[in-house]
């Protein structure tokens, strides 16, 4: 498993401090992200925020307690309909994790950031940067993950250079099913260095 990096995440105000300086950092990976996003699409999702905020933490902190070897936490609660097809999905069963939770930052740019987990095939040796994303429905659809994962991918190459990425997974958890997405890290972090010029140059002062 990789050393954390010395990082600390207020969770309450999702803010991230360099502990070496005490700096805070100014932005996430998240806030960049969504600083594009329509009004409408945030109106929404803040009306929503009630549903799918416990659904995700809970699920999460599933996943994280079985990447750790904590046993099946959160089975037959709640959410046991999105987390017991996660946890019994066989790509677990093909990969270790190096990572799980990991905190990273971009020190230029004064950004902080948390990947889900960073995981090593058994059958290849290969790196694979994974995410989760939880959803309510069997028929909701997929969304680009890309520029989230090459924020993540981008703090690592500067902080790990020595491991490489292979591919960029994205882990879809719904009522009764999971499913994984791949990416190629190449396009990941091209799609991460257009959202950030473009936070950069059109919303940066709003932040």
């Amino acid at each position: 498993m990789l050393e954390p990096l010395p990082i600390h995440f207020n969770e309450a105000a999702h803010r991230y401090q360099w502990q070496p300086t005490g700096e805070w950092l100014a932005h996430s990976v998240t806030q960049i992200k969504g600083a594009s996003m329509a009004d409408s699409q945030r109106a929404a999702l803040d009306r929503t925020k009630h549903i799918w905020e416990p659904r995700g933490k809970t699920v999460h902190s599933a996943l994280e307690a079985h990447l750790l070897g904590l046993g099946p936490v959160g089975l037959g609660l709640e959410y046991g309909e999105w987390i017991e097809p996660l946890l019994n999905h066989p790509f677990w069963d093909q990969v270790d994790p190096v990572a799980v939770e990991y905190r990273l930052c971009d020190l230029a740019n004064s950004i902080g950031g948390s990947c889900d987990c960073l995981l090593l095939e058994k059958s290849s040796g290969r790196y694979l940067l994974c995410d989760l994303k939880t959803q309510s429905s069997l028929k909701a659809g997929c969304y680009s993950t890309d520029c989230q994962m090459g924020g993540y991918l981008s703090m690592f190459c500067q902080h790990h250079p020595a491991i490489e990425i292979s591919e960029c997974i994205t882990i879809w958890s719904r009522p009764g099913k999971t499913f994984v997405t791949r990416a190629k890290p190449d396009k990941c972090l091209e799609t991460w260095g257009a959202c950030l010029a473009d936070f950069q140059a059109n919303h940066l002062e709003v932040f």
